[in-house]
């Protein structure tokens, strides 16, 4: 599934979905923190990181069964192996990464899209989460030594050290059902049907190639829910132009998408789209 731009739609339309998944995490921050400043305080640091690791779950089991959001603190770089991300958790992540380097801010870093997941269609939020100075106690690159042993001991699968002050930490990822009578379906007409689509779709991209009629099936998969097809097609093939827009790769990272071959089908097929008569 695609990110769904603010101005559309489907993104009006999951409004208060939004809103929802903003207070959720505001209460999940603000007990979170609660229960570990109380731990640094009876504890220490050093044993404050195994309070959290058995405190973080349970925090977020409470705020989702009020709340009805299922809720993950995926990363790239993750502590507990179990916030690993999935993968369209990582192509989210991966496109925030990219932003933060760009120097956007973190609090514009925030994608809400419907996701199909057996058989259900689900509301998807994200929001990335950054680096503070609090945080560098126990993920920063000059760790006490007690600390950097009680990870080690605690958590023998860590990456999630070395980070800077306004480094990209992870981000929250919501779920919840998708209701239609709490918000009305907007969501974009079926797609066209050309009569022939090509399986080597040269796309302006130096040695890549895609399958057209693969790229349709995908895009049916994961981008139709948000995204009508002959307007993203324009986006990336303005005025039917042979090359794409130049920042197709970060925009298709952004989007979730991250393997290669997929990527170049559903571009195959947008091509293909763009080229064609609109009326």
């Amino acid at each position: 599934a695609f990110l769904i731009s603010g101005g559309s739609a489907v993104a009006q339309d999951l409004s208060a979905y939004t809103d929802e998944a903003r207070a959720a995490i505001q209460q999940l921050r603000q007990v979170m923190m609660e229960h570990l400043q109380q731990a640094v305080r009876e504890v220490g640091p050093a044993e404050a990181t195994s309070v959290c690791r058995h405190l973080a779950p349970e925090i977020a089991a409470e705020v989702a069964a009020e709340t009805g959001w299922e809720i993950r603190r995926p990363a790239l770089r993750a502590r507990n192996p179990e916030n690993r991300p999935n993968e369209a958790e990582r192509g989210v992540l991966l496109g925030y990464l990219t932003r933060s380097f760009a120097g956007q801010s973190f609090d514009s870093m925030e994608t809400i899209r419907l996701e199909e997941r057996d058989g259900r269609t689900y509301v998807h939020y994200m929001r990335a989460v950054p680096t503070l100075d609090a945080c560098l106690v126990c993920h920063g690159s000059d760790l006490r030594p007690d600390v950097a042993r009680k990870i080690e001991e605690v958590y023998p699968e860590d990456e999630a050290v070395d980070f800077a002050v306004g480094d990209l930490r992870g981000a929250f990822s919501l779920m919840k059902p998708y209701d239609p009578k709490e918000a009305p379906d907007l969501r974009p007409s079926p797609l066209p049907e050309p009569a022939v689509l090509p399986s080597a779709v040269p796309l302006g991209i130096p040695g890549r190639t895609g399958d057209a009629g693969k790229g349709r099936a995908l895009f049916g998969r994961h981008c139709l829910s948000c995204h009508a097809a002959r307007d993203l097609a324009a986006f990336l093939y303005p005025s039917k132009a042979e090359s794409p827009r130049d920042d197709v790769c970060v925009f298709l990272q952004t989007h979730g998408l991250t393997d290669e071959a997929r990527d170049c089908d559903i571009v195959a097929y947008l091509k293909i789209l763009a080229q064609q008569p609109t009326e």
